[in-house]
């Protein structure tokens, strides 16, 4: 083997290294589902959508390293696979990743930080003014831009600011309030919340009915194997799971990734 190879299978090693430390482990896997099985069944946490959302939640946050309870109290909210970080988590998030921040100006209409990221780091200074919010239409009669105007600056301030200076921290997450703020207004009939209910009782059936065709300590893989299928397609749960029990050869996949994983 010469040294190009050598190079070569050292960077291959280096980056299954990467991916396995991303992935969580056998144990992890088996506390995540306690942890999330418990919070189902408590019926504090129904915003997330039962078991599944609570665990993908929780996934989620392991990759930012926020712990689980942290994340479901009011940390992270989970927006049909959209997170959501209060701004007190991401300024948490922010300083104890060794990142500076001063707060220059904060009022009722205007808040004004700088952030530094370590010893001569890049350094960054955003404003965020409910003149803007007026502009974007997020002030309305009522809503927490007219009750707390200084508070919503700093949590719209601190987000523009990491996402300046600390992607790698807060990854692809919004700002609380931010995701559906942007949403659209709709007129939504009455009988919506029963077809909705259905339709999360056929998801749950579906799920159940897909883990059931392994044994038991395999099934954590496949819950693994199901998000890690729904990032790469976009796909929601929903969908991932009925294309699984749909399409024989995505089961197949599996089988074929769980014994390369086995091997590695």
């Amino acid at each position: 083997m010469n040294q190009n190879e050598i190079v070569l299978h050292s960077n291959q090693d280096n980056q299954l290294m990467q991916i396995n430390r991303a992935l969580p482990s056998e144990h992890e896997m088996m506390v995540f589902t306690t942890i999330s099985k418990q919070a189902a069944e408590s019926n504090f946490y129904k915003n997330y959508g039962g078991q599944p959302g609570i665990m993908m939640t929780i996934l989620a946050a392991r990759e930012l390293v926020v712990p689980p309870m942290l994340a479901l109290n009011g940390g992270i909210a989970n927006i049909q696979g959209k997170l959501e970080i209060s701004a007190r988590l991401m300024n948490a998030m922010m300083r104890r990743a060794g990142i500076k921040i001063s707060i220059k100006e904060s009022t009722d209409e205007l808040c004004t930080l700088v952030g530094t990221r370590g010893e001569g780091g890049d350094s960054a200074t955003v404003s965020y003014s409910v003149a803007e919010a007026q502009k974007a239409g997020l002030v309305k009669p009522g809503g927490g831009w007219v009750k707390n105007p200084k508070d919503m600056c700093f949590a719209s301030a601190i987000s523009r600011l990491a996402r300046q200076i600390a992607p790698d921290i807060i990854g692809g997450s919004y700002i609380e309030g931010e995701i559906k703020a942007t949403e659209a207004e709709v007129s939504v009939p009455t009988d919506i919340p029963m077809e909705i209910t259905e339709d999360h009782v056929q998801n749950e059936e579906n799920l159940q009915k897909l883990l059931n065709i392994f044994d038991k300590d395999e099934r954590f893989l496949v819950m693994e194997y199901l998000k890690t299928v729904m990032d790469h397609f976009n796909w929601t749960q929903a969908e991932a799971v009925k294309k699984f029990l749909e399409e024989k050869s995505i089961i197949d996949k599996f089988n074929n990734w769980k014994n390369k994983r086995k091997v590695s």
